[in-house]
């Protein structure tokens, strides 16, 4: 098959894709997991085994970033992708991260408020300044709103993707000299001085959105999305493995150092790596569900459609039950068995929450 007959000028393939519920699906999961595990603060725990497997291949490679790039393809499927629906979301998210973070940090207050010890502080403060998945989101819309208004086609936006990654990669893990200015660059490189932490500036994480928004308006063009799957996914899978296998064995890239800005400040190569495990994860999706049983189906799809307020629920239970109660209170740490149940009862608790009032009222 031609790229011409694969591929037509109009545009052909719009309807709700598998590939990207089952994608979301397995995002929303790999974050909800990871993030119990760390909330115990336990960092010594997670440098090897399966805390690490979880945290930096699951939750590093093929959750945060399958997340984003689903994003950028949920973009291209909007319906209404306007420079001023952009920016209004764009706010909305903004607003709701600082919300999030006001939320998940009372319980550090209130711990170190009542003498369980002056590190809850730290946490505490980390915890206000933190710039995580929600706040990029909504600065990755303002972009988006200003690529919009200046009319840029889908290759210009990756291009935009390629070029703030190339940036990002040589200003990440720098101090701009005072806290303001730290904060007021943050959002866009990689910043990490005492508790001001960016864990997914702009210029770092951009590409993943960019490149699922170029990929999104790809398929809606594709004329045979079985076909292009089959020719796609063994080919990222393949790249994905190897990729993954040099970096791990070597600890470079993003694996240079487990815990260090590294993980988070990401390289092209390391972005090129997680965006073939994006690719590898939407052609299972695509290829996948389709028979799967029919209650299957109808919970990823709504997982997928709630994945955004299942992310703000998750929070207050891993801050107040995890990090708050076993953690501060109980100063527990439950083996990984246990601790990966709660995580899965979080999770299910998240996601029925998120089908009920006054949940549902949440739109962002």
């Amino acid at each position: 098959m031609t790229y011409s007959e694969l591929f037509s000028k109009e545009e052909v393939n719009t309807g709700r894709q598998w590939a990207f519920d089952f994608a979301k699906f397995i995002a929303i999961v790999g974050m909800v997991l990871v993030h119990t595990f760390i909330y115990i603060w336990d960092e010594d725990g997670l440098d090897e085994g399966f805390q690490y497997r979880l945290n930096n291949i699951y939750g590093g490679v093929l959750a945060a970033p399958v997340f984003m790039f689903a994003m950028g393809v949920g973009v291209a499927y909007s319906r209404n992708t306007s420079a001023a629906t952009m920016l209004q979301r764009g706010i909305k998210l903004l607003v709701a991260g600082a919300l999030l973070n006001a939320v998940r940090c009372l319980p550090q207050l209130l711990l170190w408020k009542t003498g369980y010890g002056p590190q809850h502080y730290d946490w505490f403060i980390e915890e206000v300044y933190l710039f995580d998945i929600l706040p990029f989101a909504g600065v990755a819309f303002l972009l988006f709103a200003l690529l919009r208004r200046l009319k840029a086609s889908p290759t210009a936006v990756l291009l935009t993707g390629v070029a703030l990654s190339v940036f990002g990669t040589f200003v990440r893990s720098v101090d701009m000299g005072s806290t303001a200015l730290n904060l007021l660059c943050y959002p866009f490189i990689g910043i990490h001085v005492g508790a001001v932490w960016s864990s997914f500036p702009l210029a770092n994480w951009f590409i993943f959105v960019a490149a699922g928004y170029w990929f999104g308006r790809l398929i809606r063009r594709c004329t045979d999305p079985n076909y292009l799957y089959a020719l796609l996914s063994p080919v990222a899978g393949f790249l994905f493995a190897v990729c993954m296998i040099y970096l791990t064995t070597r600890q470079e890239g993003m694996f240079s150092d487990a815990n260090d800005d590294y993980f988070y400040y990401l390289t092209p190569f390391d972005a090129f790596v997680c965006i073939m495990g994006a690719v590898m994860v939407a052609g299972i999706g695509h290829f996948l569900m389709p028979h799967e049983p029919k209650v299957v189906q109808h919970e990823v799809r709504q997982v997928a459609t709630d994945v955004t307020r299942i992310y703000l629920i998750h929070w207050v239970f891993v801050c107040y039950l995890v990090g708050g109660l076993l953690d501060g209170v109980l100063d527990i740490y439950p083996a990984d068995p246990l601790l990966l149940l709660v995580g899965m009862a979080i999770l299910y608790a998240s996601a029925w929450l998120a089908r009920r009032e006054p949940f549902t009222r949440i739109k962002i």
